[in-house]
């Protein structure tokens, strides 16, 4: 259950933007999936890193979804989901930093920054209900 909600989360931030820029003259760039832009659309930037992880995210959260009969896997999945998550934030927030080192801009945030930190906790909750399972299945082997 939590790890479908990651996967819609996390989906949802390979649309639209994340956060918008603007400069003291006016000008508008966002942050979203392909990189950054400016008003007309027009990719300015490639963020790389970025793009990989906000693709990988909702990949391994739908991969560690389907893999309930390994659960060890599945957690292991479900941690690394986590990380990732919390590295888009962390990524997300160099990225706005540099930027406006560069060019002095305003920030403008978008509710989907918060989807990150909330996939996150999501994939925490989830690791803990697989690990409840996990250990309930290794005591009803220890009792046969």
């Amino acid at each position: 259950m939590f790890l479908l909600a990651v996967v819609f989360l996390s989906s949802f931030m390979l649309t639209g933007d994340l956060i918008q820029l603007t400069t003291d003259g006016g000008a508008l760039f966002s942050i979203s999936f392909p990189g950054m832009k400016n008003q007309a659309g027009e990719v300015v930037q490639r963020l790389w890193p970025m793009s990989v992880i906000l693709a990988l995210v909702p990949l391994l959260a739908l991969i560690a979804l389907f893999l309930y009969k390994k659960r060890p896997l599945q957690m292991r999945l479900t941690m690394l989901v986590l990380l990732l998550s919390l590295g888009t934030l962390i990524l997300g927030a160099f990225y706005v930093l540099m930027f406006d080192r560069k060019i002095d801009v305003n920030i403008i945030w978008k509710v989907k920054v918060l989807f990150p930190f909330i996939s996150a906790i999501l994939a925490w909750l989830a690791y803990r209900a697989i690990l409840k399972d996990e250990l309930r299945v290794r005591s009803y082997d220890r009792l046969r």
